[in-house]
């Protein structure tokens, strides 16, 4: 056993004085990608300066076509602008390879003065725009009121509409980069890496720098919650109104009570009747900070806050642990998640719980399933059951982890590292037995508030309190139309190509922001496929060769879970509700987890760990200067 941990723990040691071949490669490589990376997205992309005024929160874009090409929101950066600011700054594409642009200055009806507009790119000219002069080059197409101008030379535009359009034709412009400054540039990268390697030496072992990262990522988090305005974020508002009631309750209301008409949704759905036992525990938590007199809102933030911070402590604290959470930095969704209130982070947040559970082998699940009396284990048990009853009440696309459970559990059988005996299977009935008894327990509850009648009420009460293209008897042709898509007769194959379900669920799973609305540019996605793909080519690769049947096994039984999910939540999107969202697939985050615990040791480390750091600093890069730099702030 001390072996097989010494064999788990010790060599992640990837970077020594003097370097091994191997380790020369690994950093070669990363070089390289570090490399590619700046020269595509900073040294091959324009950069736009803007000054500015707005009346209007929206958003600024320019779209880029080439000869013969149309515009395409494939092809398109864009920056929130609001009033208050006026100058900003963002990347687009390279120029080298486009013949004309397209400036929309808002996306909703507003007046726009544009002072001055700067495109610059290493190795092309600039083009500048700051007099009438030159303003008068922007051809409009469409969607615009008026154009006028001041003594200054400022272009004022009214926009009439969503879709105010701008054009400019390029002139022809030679690329001639200079050599000598990337190639140092480039050589400073590969130096900077050998000196990071040397200098963090003693953090590779047990995996020390994640916890590092954590605390980083933790005070990212912390910052979010924090400066962020209320509601920036998807739905916050229904579910701190579940909150709020249950800081002076306890029991469920009743379905359609006037007291709680507030908490309904455009749908016509109150979070309190979702089932989800999150909304109690943080009503609570509003109770125990109310002397503070802090917004509910702040308060609730800082209750998934706490809950990140739990993860982030226990792996500090535990080397296993830490290998578990490695699932965790590879996207800042899953760190956005955290940094307002909503239900699934408490989700997931017990999740991983129950993987902290099942990987340390001296906690109370462990001890309960030990061969001694049951009269000295039953509290463990009781425990036990508790804690897995939280997941029974999470939503239901974290059901897919309890189905994932069964396998897990069945594999540890296997592997003759739980053994399914009559005694185990009876201790594991009594954890089942007490987790459906306080599931039942909280939902009779409900019942007992609502009737057996509970789900023809809240038919009846969405069809009265929704608005009427989500009301379910509005004819399907009034209804909006992301909903049945199916009974629309939309074909899947439309939903997946022209919908782009697909690209819209990755990208909201990698990184977007608000309502969807603060995203990065589609290279910066295209980035995160390309190391993304190689990450997740590693790890298969790794298991598939080196895992032997028990690794293949596990892995197999946790595609089977992850693939199951993805598919009924592409099913739901386009018979029900087209919903394009990757939070929907946080529950593959603890599948990942408690996979990359047991076949660690079989992964190729060094291109592995580099690989996992692109994705982190890609991560941090998206926090910071997409999702914190363009969210609706206090103060901005």
């Amino acid at each position: 056993m001390a072996k097989e941990k010494e064999n788990l723990y010790t060599g992640n040691r990837l970077l020594l004085p003097g370097f091994t071949g191997r380790q020369h490669v690994a950093i070669l490589i990363l070089g390289i990608i570090l490399s590619l990376c700046y020269h595509n997205l900073v040294v091959r992309r324009a950069v736009v300066d803007l000054r500015l005024n707005t009346d209007t929160r929206t958003v600024f874009k320019v779209y880029w076509a080439a000869a013969g090409q149309l515009y395409s929101e494939k092809r398109m950066a864009r920056v929130v602008i609001s009033p208050g600011r006026s100058d900003y700054s963002f990347r687009i594409c390279n120029l080298a390879a486009v013949k004309k642009i397209r400036i929309d200055v808002a996306e909703k009806p507003a007046k726009v003065s544009l002072h001055e507009i700067r495109i610059t790119q290493e190795g092309l000219p600039e083009l500048h725009f700051a007099s009438e002069a030159d303003f008068k080059k922007l051809i409009p197409l469409g969607g615009i009121a008026g154009i006028t101008f001041d003594r200054s030379g400022t272009m004022q535009v009214v926009a009439d509409n969503g879709d105010p359009q701008m054009e400019f034709l390029l002139p022809p412009m030679v690329y001639q980069p200079d050599y000598l400054a990337e190639g140092m540039r480039v050589l400073c990268i590969f130096g900077l890496l050998y000196l990071l390697a040397l200098a963090s030496r003693p953090l590779w072992d047990d995996y020390n720098y994640l916890s590092f990262m954590a605390v980083f990522v933790l005070a990212l988090v912390v910052v979010m919650a924090s400066v962020s305005k209320y509601n920036q974020h998807p739905d916050e508002f229904v579910h701190v109104y579940a909150a709020e009631y249950y800081q002076n309750h306890l029991l469920p209301p009743e379905i359609g009570s006037p007291e709680i008409r507030h908490t309904y949704s455009p749908y016509g759905v109150s979070r309190l009747f979702s089932g989800e036992i999150v909304y109690l525990l943080a009503g609570k938590f509003m109770e125990l900070f109310a002397p503070f007199h802090l917004p509910s809102y702040l308060i609730l933030r800082f209750f998934n806050v706490t809950l990140f911070a739990v993860l982030c402590a226990l792996a500090i604290g535990s080397s296993p642990f830490r290998i578990a959470m490695l699932p965790f930095f590879i996207s800042p969704q899953i760190w956005y998640m955290f940094s307002y209130f909503n239900s699934d982070a408490f989700a997931l947040f017990v999740c991983m719980i129950v993987v902290y559970v099942l990987i340390r082998k001296k906690s109370f699940f462990w001890q309960a399933m030990a061969d001694v009396p049951l009269g000295r284990v039953w509290f463990k048990l009781f425990l036990a059951g508790l804690l897995f009853s939280l997941l029974l009440f999470s939503k239901l696309n974290f059901y897919f982890f309890i189905i994932f459970l069964f396998l897990y559990l069945a594999w540890l059988h296997w592997r003759h590292e739980l053994r399914l005996n009559k005694k185990t299977l009876c201790r594991l009935g009594m954890i089942g037995a007490v987790a459906l008894v306080a599931f039942s327990l909280v939902r009779g509850a409900d019942y007992a508030v609502n009737g057996l009648d509970r789900s023809a009420k809240l038919l009846a009460c969405r069809e009265q309190l929704a608005e009427k293209p989500y009301k379910p008897g509005t004819p399907l042709k009034q209804k909006n139309v992301y909903l049945q898509m199916k009974d629309r007769g939309v074909t899947l194959k439309a939903l997946l190509q022209l919908d782009r379900w697909g690209e819209k669920s990755f990208r909201t799973s990698f990184g977007v922001y608000g309502y969807t609305s603060v995203s990065a540019s589609f290279a910066f996605y295209d980035h995160v496929r390309y190391v993304g793909l190689a990450l997740l080519g590693v790890f298969l690769l790794s298991i598939a060769l080196r895992g032997g049947w028990s690794g293949n096994v596990l892995l197999s039984a946790t595609m089977l879970s992850a693939v199951a999910l993805i598919v009924v939540a592409c099913y739901h999107s386009w018979t029900v509700d087209f919903q394009a969202q990757g939070r929907y697939f946080l529950p593959i985050i603890p599948m990942l987890a408690l996979l990359i615990y047991h076949e660690e040791r079989h992964l190729f480390r060094p291109l592995f760990q580099w690989l996992l750091l692109v994705m982190y600093f890609l991560g941090t890069y998206s926090f910071i200067f997409v999702g914190l730099h363009d969210i609706a702030k206090y103060g901005s």
